[in-house]
């Protein structure tokens, strides 16, 4: 006993020492990293703002050479050819007229039109940012849109700058000049005006990522806002993990104390053995036996509890979030192999998350009968229990080549549910209704979402085969199911009844042969007694 105690004690000291000095080493070696971070991040947003600015003003030049509309009848294709010819990152340029287009004689593909006035209307409001009045126009000031993906690679970002041309003080048009973002930056890495790890992303849509690949990237970053005509783009800085001299010294420090403390316990041990009755070998060897006795015991007593407490029920309801599992780990491998480290985390937390939702379904088979548990309601954005759930079935979808057709608001009111609930019940109805189009000519499933009357009305409808009406009322019915043999238990449904009623709404049903079902959950918004089932 006192040979453990010396050699805890110390194994204990040359830790903390080593603990200390690791400490002050790591905040140091921190300190140093984020001003380097800081500094490297202002240089890398005045290269790209730099960068931006010059090709813009690059066009702004073109733009000021056209003083009527006859200069730019005349003068257009041979402008825009030599400006194209001279600066690889525009590929196109067109023009966004506000006069009559009769007034303007260029080439179909250059003008920016539509054949309708919804056409118009929807071009409109895509540019609501732009000044429609001459008077309202700064001087060669250029507007930019909010970047998008190029229609030619739907792999690499656009910035769509805008000109204005006035003319007589009349704003007659605008020439929008999309600039190829990661072709650009391409250009700078590769010719190293960038040469540290960068992400570049615009309200959370990425534009472009430089991380490396098969290297370790430490927490240590700092986010800078780069605004540019307008917009504000986030530039994510990562500070990469190097060795340090701290990393030996508290291996050495470890080693030795390890040393001291085994060279403690085999003098003390030495001291001991000499003073121990041999018989203690004997009480040890039966201890030792009544430990493993012991312990073979409890493993077949799990193994027998295990068997009685699985069902096939279970296995389906969990199947969905062990889908989302492994599609997430498979994520996680192809982002390590790729280098994407930024999206790895995100993976993981997909993975808690789902595998927490396997121990609350587990916890839901049982709730068909039961109370319901009140400290997991709140208040929540129906809106994100809806991409929850519409993220998790997308891929089946998709892999079974069913179509998934959305009509829902983009704003909802605060909804008071227990969030994993409703996105079980939602999940059951949109994986039952991909089952019923299997066979279906038409593998159409629409999701629907509407306020009325102070509920929600949440639909799901397919274009699959139907239920016999006579079968209708027996749907929510415990380990009943419509499904072939092995397809399904029949507990999906029943559970989502009991959860919908648990939140005081309900659920509906309606289907007709050979033209598919629908089933409508209606939830109240505002919080009431839970009923007790």
């Amino acid at each position: 006993m006192k040979s453990n105690i010396y050699s805890i004690l110390v194994f204990a000291i040359g830790l903390t020492i080593s603990y200390l000095i690791s400490i002050q080493l790591t905040q140091e070696e921190n300190l140093q990293q984020q001003e380097s971070i800081k500094t490297e991040g202002k240089t890398i947003s005045f290269n790209i703002r730099d960068s931006i600015e010059n090709n813009a003003e690059q066009i702004q030049l073109l733009v000021n050479r056209w003083h009527s509309i006859d200069d730019i009848n005349e003068n257009w294709q041979a402008d825009i050819d030599a400006l194209i010819r001279i600066n690889q990152f525009i590929k196109t340029i067109k023009l966004f007229p506000l006069i009559a287009e009769a007034q303007f004689d260029l080439p179909d593909h250059a003008l920016i039109t539509s054949d309708n006035e919804m056409g118009r209307k929807r071009q409109l409001r895509a540019r609501n940012h732009l000044p429609m009045d001459s008077a309202e126009v700064i001087s060669s000031f250029i507007y930019a849109s909010r970047a998008s993906y190029s229609p030619d690679n739907d792999m690499e970002m656009e910035l769509n700058l805008q000109f204005p041309i006035v003319i007589d003080e009349v704003l007659i048009a605008y020439v929008e000049v999309p600039l190829n973002i990661n072709k650009l930056l391409r250009y700078k890495l590769d010719t190293y005006q960038i040469t540290n790890y960068f992400a570049l992303s615009e309200n959370g849509i990425p534009l472009f990522s430089f991380l490396p690949e098969k290297m370790h990237i430490n927490k240590i970053t700092e986010q800078f806002t780069l605004s540019i005509y307008g917009q504000d783009w986030e530039l994510m800085i990562w500070s990469i993990a190097s060795p340090h001299e701290k990393d030996l010294f508290i291996i050495l420090t470890i080693l030795i104390s390890f040393l001291a403390a085994i060279s403690v316990k085999l003098l003390t041990l030495n001291i001991v053995l000499y003073k121990k009755d041999i018989d203690n070998n004997d009480q040890l060897k039966r201890v030792d036996d009544e430990c493993k006795s012991s312990q073979a015991k409890l493993i077949q007593s799990n193994k027998l509890a295990s068997l009685g407490e699985i069902a096939a029920g279970i296995a389906h309801e969990i199947n969905q979030p062990l889908q989302v599992i492994c599609i997430h780990t498979d994520m996680c491998m192809d982002n390590l192999s790729s280098g994407n480290y930024h999206l790895v985390e995100n993976s993981f937390k997909a993975i808690m998350t789902q595998s927490e939702r396997i121990e609350k379904i587990v916890k839901q088979v049982g709730s068909f009968g039961r109370d319901s548990e009140l400290d997991n309601y709140q208040k929540e954005n129906p809106n994100d229990i809806f991409n929850n759930v519409i993220s998790i079935v997308i891929n089946q979808y998709k892999q079974d080549q069913v179509e998934l057709r959305q009509v829902i608001p983009p704003s909802l009111p605060l909804l008071f549910c227990n969030k994993t609930q409703i996105e079980q019940v939602l999940i059951n109805l949109l994986i039952n209704a991909r089952d019923s189009v299997e066979t279906s000519e038409k593998k159409v499933v629409f999701f629907k979402a509407h306020v009325q009357d102070h509920n929600l009305y949440i639909q799901v409808s397919d274009s699959g085969t139907g239920i016999d009406p006579n079968k209708v009322n027996d749907i929510f019915t415990p380990f009943y199911t419509t499904k072939p043999l092995g397809k399904g238990t029949g507990l999906g449904l029943s559970i989502s009844y009991s959860i919908i009623h648990q939140h005081k709404g309900e659920i509906k049903v309606s289907s007709e042969i050979g033209h598919g079902s629908i089933f409508t959950v209606i939830l109240p918004f505002e919080k009431r007694t839970v009923t007790r089932i």
